[in-house]
């Protein structure tokens, strides 16, 4: 059997997958990660979603290279929609996807969390978002990871039901509370170059006379949480 390998942004996903039985990676993306995860035994058994045929059709042909047809099926449809109550999934993966399009997944398919499968996420934008919707909806961060892959920095995360609800304060939504914990050297890195783009806009903004108020002091807010952020080594 060929093994199979990933890049890093996938490999560190892998990393926070919980060993469980049945996982179901939305927007699978030629069934890497499940493939992966199947040959390395950290789960049984695989659902592969995808919304287009031909994306579809990557994924049937990865599974059949890899002779993984036993142990993965790769399913047509929406988002959540190609859950079945039948497969007691207990781990739903979407990664490489914005954090818009990872919340509206979640929220149209709310009815297939009913038995609160962990969720593992990974927005390559608007990862707050996420964040808001996790707690939002009684899920606790468990985990996080912060890796660069071909110079684009990416964050993922593990979450799981909590009947009280979780709580996050505007700084760890906005900085991932065990990423802000850590302060990693990536994490430096990521948030130096998010400061230096955000103060290249506002002085945009500031030099401009068309941009309203409003905006100005958004990004004034911004670039101060980002300071804060790196200015303290507490």
């Amino acid at each position: 059997m060929t093994e199979q390998h990933l890049s890093r942004r996938l490999q560190a996903v892998a990393e926070l997958v919980p060993r469980v039985a049945t996982l179901a990676d939305i927007g699978s993306d030629h069934a890497y990660l499940p493939a992966y995860l199947l040959q390395q035994q950290v789960i049984q058994t695989a659902i592969a979603g995808e919304v287009r045929p031909g994306p579809l059709a990557n994924a049937q042909r990865e599974i059949t290279k890899l002779g993984l047809q036993a142990v993965m099926q790769a399913r047509l449809g929406d988002g959540l929609a190609v859950i079945e109550p039948a497969d007691h999934v207990d781990v739903i993966v979407i990664a490489g996807m914005g954090g818009e399009l990872i919340t509206d997944i979640l929220t149209d398919g709310q009815a297939k969390l009913a038995n609160h499968p962990a969720l593992l996420l990974q927005p390559n934008v608007d990862e707050n978002r996420v964040r808001r919707w996790l707690m939002q909806h009684q899920y606790q961060i468990t985990a996080e990871q912060l890796v660069e892959d071909s110079g684009h920095f990416y964050e993922m995360m593990r979450a799981e039901f909590t009947p009280v609800p979780a709580t996050l304060s505007t700084m760890e939504i906005n900085f991932g509370p065990y990423l802000l914990a850590a302060k990693s050297s990536t994490f430096q890195q990521k948030w130096h170059s998010r400061l230096q783009k955000s103060q290249a806009i506002l002085t945009q903004l500031e030099a401009s006379q068309s941009h309203p108020q409003a905006k100005i002091t958004a990004m004034r807010r911004k670039v101060a949480a980002i300071q804060e952020v790196l200015n303290d080594n507490r």
